[in-house]
């Protein structure tokens, strides 16, 4: 084998094998809810198996299906809907079966690191090479035969077990910074409930008040489309734009001019909350003057702040109650659309203010833990994109 140059799987030493098609794959009542466990692409999550809404399967079934017959360590790529979602099989899963989204891919000999397989398999080059591989426009698949065409750099042994001790070791460092950021959001949740108790039982007997008692000037955005210009300073945006108390302006907002800006905007200040009101209900983000106006799936009102901390009413708009309550009053079947008579009539327990803002200044001091986190997960993020860049750049 050529060392250092990109070559086709098909000349690799490679078992590989698609999961089970034909009459043989199994039907709906064939699952079982304990046996050999029938792996598919959504049992995939963060490069190995999850247990999360697994499927069983029987061993007499398990027998017929020869094809998909796992073992320890071996790499499992989603070849049909989400193609490139890849895993390395845990010994738990050790002869488990997959189906017919799955490939497996299993080195033969001692000349390919499992492991290297997988992140050379992850690496942008191989996931441009699947864009140009696959097949298909409603459903995206990337049969075998495709499959055995994609190239991959395979330099030595001892090589490959650097690049994957390089990139696990940055990998599991950025892992660390999200579970701890993850933490840190349940860490507030339980002062949260610690604090105020769950609203549906409020054991405190504080005052129940709705959103029209606590806010001003609630309304939603434009019933319509405005004019787009290119090349205008404000952004058009709805419920989909609202993630985790902020604004996010994405490749894909629309734009307009300060004319149709000066049409269409609303009251908004320094109080202002919003909410998405269609299709996902319940995202939350707080209004810092950016230059925007509201579509009609954005919801805004001004918090009376003498009455209702923001940070607290927030992360009521947050929680389950809140999209319980929206989801249960909601209008629709496709999609969820929540009615702004709704949004006013919502209840609410109020604590006394002063509990409140005590619970806001922990928030603030958890927040700026988080925001170092996050600001060391994003560079831990560049240098692993970089190192997985370098690592496997092919030479030809």
């Amino acid at each position: 084998m050529i060392k250092n140059q990109l070559q086709e799987i098909r000349n690799l030493p490679i078992y590989i094998s698609d999961g089970n098609y034909s009459s043989k794959y199994p039907k709906g009542e064939e699952f079982i809810n304990e046996g050999v466990p029938f792996i598919r692409a959504n049992n995939i999550k963060n490069n190995t198996i999850i247990d999360s809404d697994m499927y069983f399967i029987s061993n007499e079934k398990h027998a017929i299906l020869k094809k998909g017959h796992l073992k320890t360590n071996d790499v499992l790529l989603s070849t049909r809907g989400n193609i490139g979602l890849i895993g390395l099989v845990p010994q738990k899963y050790d002869n488990a079966n997959i189906n017919a989204q799955l490939v497996l891919l299993r080195p033969t000999d001692q000349s390919i690191d499992n492991r290297y397989l997988m992140w050379v398999l992850k690496s942008s080059d191989v996931k441009r090479q699947f864009q140009k591989l696959q097949t298909g426009t409603a459903l995206k698949q990337l049969p075998i035969n495709k499959l055995l065409d994609l190239k991959i750099l395979i330099p030595s042994i001892e090589e490959q077990r650097d690049i994957v001790k390089a990139i696990e070791h940055i990998d599991a460092l950025h892992q660390k910074r999200k579970e701890t950021i993850w933490l840190l959001d349940e860490y507030i949740k339980s002062v949260f409930l610690e604090m105020f108790d769950d609203q549906t039982v409020n054991s405190k007997r504080w005052k129940i008040k709705t959103l029209q008692d606590l806010t001003t000037k609630l309304g939603d955005g434009l019933h319509g489309t405005p004019i787009y210009d290119e090349s205008g300073d404000y952004f058009f945006i709805n419920g989909n734009n609202l993630e985790d108390g902020k604004i996010i302006i994405k490749n894909s907002t629309k734009r307009v001019s300060q004319e149709e800006f000066e049409k269409y905007k609303k009251p908004l200040n320094e109080n202002s909350i919003l909410v998405s009101i269609n299709g996902t209900l319940g995202r939350v983000a707080f209004y810092h003057g950016e230059k925007i106006i509201l579509g009609k799936s954005a919801c805004y009102f001004n918090v009376k702040q003498e009455e209702i901390d923001p940070l607290y009413l927030y992360f009521i708009l947050k929680s389950d109650y809140f999209v319980k309550y929206a989801s249960g009053n909601s209008t629709g079947s496709t999609i969820q659309n929540v009615s702004l008579k709704t949004m006013r009539n919502f209840p609410l327990m109020l604590p006394p203010l002063h509990l409140q803002k005590q619970f806001a200044e922990i928030v603030q001091r958890v927040e700026s833990v988080k925001q170092k986190m996050f600001l060391q997960s994003q560079e831990l993020d560049i240098q692993f994109q970089s190192l997985m860049q370098k690592s496997f750049l092919h030479i030809g």
